[in-house]
């Protein structure tokens, strides 16, 4: 790619500020809209991608037009962009021996130990979602051979829990080939 990727995720109080400030971000760096959605109760979500110095000066854009509006920002350095591809609906692989799952209720946790997983191990991501309705979590599903996957569970499960964010995680070995059907996009009620 010949730079490194990062994204600013950023969670507004309110939809009409938080669609407002995000115009501004991508209006004011090289940054590309990855992900841009209401939350319940009120509130707004954008993700953004680019150079470092154009997610920086994103988040700074945010943090000040936003003020008592924004909720959390957060960079996250260096992300995998298979990440970047979870984000923006764009999942492409397939079911090997082993499943792990992890979920969380902070989404730039549940982003970071997505890419701790990725990077700690040969995995791929089966499912990745960002809960956006009232008490709904954030979690992905990574497949590979069982060792790998016990391996990225475990250090996505260190971060996580080191940062309070941790709901649950299981690992699931030689899982039955209809397990994941319910995570087809038209059953999904979050």
């Amino acid at each position: 790619m010949g730079f490194e990727t990062d994204i600013a995720i950023v969670e507004f109080k309110s939809i009409a500020k938080g669609m407002l400030v995000t115009d501004a971000m991508l209006k004011a760096a090289q940054v590309k809209l990855l992900l841009a959605t209401t939350l319940c109760p009120g509130k707004y979500l954008a993700i953004v991608s680019g150079e470092t110095s154009a997610v920086e000066k994103s988040v700074e854009v945010a943090d000040r037009l936003g003020g008592r509006d924004v909720f959390s920002s957060f960079v996250v350095s260096a992300i995998n962009d298979e990440i970047i591809d979870a984000i923006s609906g764009k999942i492409d692989a397939g079911l090997e021996d082993s499943i792990g799952i992890i979920e969380s209720l902070h989404m730039a946790d549940i982003i970071n130990a997505a890419d701790i997983s990725l990077d700690s191990a040969q995995v791929k991501i089966v499912e990745f979602r960002l809960g956006r309705g009232c008490g709904v979590n954030s979690f992905y599903i990574i497949t590979g051979k069982l060792a790998a996957v016990e391996e990225a569970v475990k250090n996505s499960v260190q971060f996580l829990s080191e940062n309070g964010s941790l709901i649950a995680f299981r690992v699931i070995a030689n899982p039955d080939r209809d397990l994941l059907r319910w995570l087809e996009p038209a059953m999904c009620m979050c």
